[in-house]
């Protein structure tokens, strides 16, 4: 299993994103691995926050960039290809879209959903998105049928 901060880290790397849009990627990361390989990627819990699903940690140390692009490069730990396959197929599929297209993604789906139940759109949360429904969510999403499969 891999560490957050690594996977952070190599998406810092590759595509130098603003803070926000690094939390989509690592929670796009986390649903494609259980999709793909039926585990999680990293044991670190997303919590439902306003902008979409954050990790404190990654999000307290990032913070001060604000909107702008993280400006790091990182000597990284070697990555295996399970994990590199995934951080790949985030980076082809979802890096071309800006940070706030990617939160509207997030706010469109079940788990982030789930766990705001019941607050206000703009109220503060510490609720941790059930990864249970993160696996769901991102499994169904990759093996649900295509509405025209099904003539």
């Amino acid at each position: 299993m891999a560490k957050v901060e690594n996977i952070a880290k190599w998406f810092i790397n590759e595509l130098h994103p603003e803070p926000l849009k690094l939390q989509k990627l690592l929670y796009f990361a986390q649903g494609y691995s259980y999709a793909f390989y039926d585990h999680e990627l990293f044991p670190d819990e997303f919590e439902a926050w306003v902008h979409g699903p954050v990790i404190p940690k990654i999000y307290f140390k990032y913070k001060d960039y604000s909107y702008n692009p993280i400006a790091e490069d990182y000597e990284l730990e070697p990555l295996d290809e399970e994990v590199l396959t995934i951080l790949n197929y985030v980076k082809n599929n979802y890096a071309k879209y800006d940070a706030k297209f990617l939160e509207e993604l997030t706010h469109n789906e079940e788990p982030w959903q789930l766990a705001r139940s019941g607050l206000d759109p703009i109220e503060r949360s510490d609720k941790t998105i059930d990864k249970l429904a993160i696996a769901n969510y991102f499994t169904n999403e990759i093996y649900a049928p295509m509405a025209d499969e099904w003539d």
